[in-house]
């Protein structure tokens, strides 16, 4: 069973500008890259549970349960894809895949594909 949720932007393009504004495009690409968790489930407008996370090797910090869950965001004017574990308090805390779309409608179709 896939449950799909709608979620607001959490005004992640204007946190996005404020970095731009502050260290330009190319920085403000390599920040956005390597929070890019934090930025995709962040950024996210809408989101789909897709079922609990189970590690074959599970470390210390995925030893609770985990659930699966797929994300389209929007991080400045660009669609974004991803796939997260998020924890039973609804933090994310891992990006397993990541994928960016020219336009609404790919990213959407991505979204629903996402296994």
């Amino acid at each position: 069973m896939n449950m799909s949720y709608a979620i607001s932007n959490r005004g992640c393009d204007a946190r996005v500008e404020d970095l731009r504004a502050e260290f330009g495009g190319i920085l403000t690409e390599r920040i956005i890259e390597a929070e890019a968790l934090d930025f995709i489930w962040e950024g996210r407008i809408r989101e789909r549970y897709l079922g609990l996370y189970v590690a074959e090797f599970a470390d210390d910090e995925m030893s609770e349960d985990v659930s699966r869950v797929a994300v389209l965001s929007s991080i400045g004017g660009r669609w974004h894809v991803g796939l997260c574990l998020v924890d039973g308090e609804g933090e994310a805390v891992d990006l397993l895949w990541k994928r960016h779309y020219d336009s609404r409608e790919e990213a959407e179709t991505a979204l629903e594909r996402a296994h």
